[in-house]
């Protein structure tokens, strides 16, 4: 299998680091709203990647944090009158249930980035005892002048970088330095430290749950592409700077934006549908085959339209299909070979579910294609998480 890696720009032959076994990990929701199907479109491709990988043989432990220290958070809590923890825990119930709906299973776990804040007050003073966290006041910055790598990932000269001001402040040395740890906060969301009260920055939050699980090295981070700069970029300085270790992640993969009227989809632009929503008017199958018929690398339209027009096809495949018996299962297929080949190309789902589609147009009229379409029908139900077949595969 290869997979288009954002560092080097370029398909990459897949290889994890301990043979047989993935390591994952995927940026979970700032847990202050429902999901819209912008987000679906994302975890249901990692999820069709984890079950591919699981698929070819592999052992994949999927991590999904949950980021439930925001500023957003804190002000959603105080709008809907209730406590901090109440709210972030009724989203973060609603997004596993979600998940669940959306038949996302191959995540292994779902990590609280609000039960990580020990090892985020460990990273940072590991940090700054390095010389490369630097203390102002009650907060502490990464100096980015100390990483000379800040900025492969998403490939910026310095001087762009220095184009794109972090948080700007008179006190820090380089505008393009990142908090690591913040003074004040508010609340619930304020923990000691040895700088005084505050709160973690957004990056250490991250950090803190992939090395409690996966340590300082792991095979793939994913997450969509509007994170590249700066909290991918950013995860990366903190972890190879504290560790001395590299690469930190072997694969980078990133997916596309969900956009309507040619607008990325955000509750802040009105725009946004929840997959909830979604869910209840055309079902889980239509929305797996509607978004993971999109190329994950690029960004996509949504229409309700589409979601109709994946619903009836998931129909008519299902009725095509029940011409095929139990026992044709074990047949070798040249259509399945197919399938495949194109999943092993970048896990190019929409041209593997083309295949799908040709192979069962006209089984009404080839019965030796019949014979030969339940291994394909069960391989695509396997990978894509679509129910084709009478049996529940």
């Amino acid at each position: 299998m290869r997979l288009f890696d954002t560092l080097r720009v370029r398909k990459e032959a897949f290889r994890s680091a301990e043979p047989g076994k993935v390591k994952m990990f995927v940026c979970g929701p700032t847990v202050q709203d429902y999901i819209h199907v912008g987000h679906a479109r994302t975890y249901l491709f990692y999820d069709m990647l984890a079950r591919y990988l699981s698929y070819l043989g592999y052992e994949v432990e999927f991590v999904v944090n949950i980021t439930d220290i925001d500023e957003g958070i804190v002000k959603g809590a105080e709008s809907a009158g209730t406590s901090v923890g109440r709210f972030a825990s009724k989203y973060g119930q609603a997004f596993m249930s979600d998940m669940e709906a959306l038949r996302i299973g191959s995540v292994t776990a779902y990590d609280k980035v609000s039960e990580r804040v020990p090892e985020m007050i460990s990273q940072v003073e590991g940090l700054v005892a390095k010389g490369i966290g630097y203390r102002v006041g009650g907060s502490v910055y990464f100096s980015v002048d100390r990483f000379p790598r800040f900025g492969r990932l998403s490939h910026q000269t310095r001087y762009e970088l220095s184009l794109r001001p972090l948080e700007i402040s008179e006190s820090k040395r380089n505008q393009t330095d990142f908090s690591l740890w913040r003074t004040g906060g508010s609340g619930e969301q304020k923990w000691d430290s040895p700088w005084g009260r505050g709160t973690p920055g957004w990056h250490v939050q991250d950090t803190a749950v992939s090395y409690a699980r996966f340590g300082a090295q792991y095979d793939i981070h994913g997450g969509a592409r509007e994170l590249v700069y700066p909290h991918h970029e950013a995860e990366i300085a903190q972890m190879e700077a504290l560790t001395g270790l590299k690469p930190m992640v072997r694969y980078w993969v990133h997916t596309g934006l969900l956009t309507q009227h040619r607008e990325k989809m955000a509750k802040s632009k009105g725009n946004a549908l929840h997959a909830r929503d979604a869910l209840e008017d055309f079902g889980p199958d239509a929305m797996r085959l509607c978004f993971l018929s999109m190329h994950h690398l690029k960004d996509a339209e949504f229409s309700e339209r589409a979601l109709r027009e994946w619903r009836d096809i998931h129909l008519g495949l299902r009725e095509r299909l029940r011409l095929v018996e139990p026992a044709d299962g074990k047949r070798e297929s040249p259509e399945t070979e197919r399938f495949l080949a194109m999943m092993n190309d970048d896990l190019q789902a929409g041209q593997a579910i083309k295949v799908l589609r040709a192979a069962v147009r006209d089984l009404g009229r080839d019965r030796g294609k019949a014979a030969r379409m339940r291994g394909l029908a069960r391989a695509a139900s396997s990978i894509l998480g679509v129910a084709l077949l009478e049996d529940g595969a």
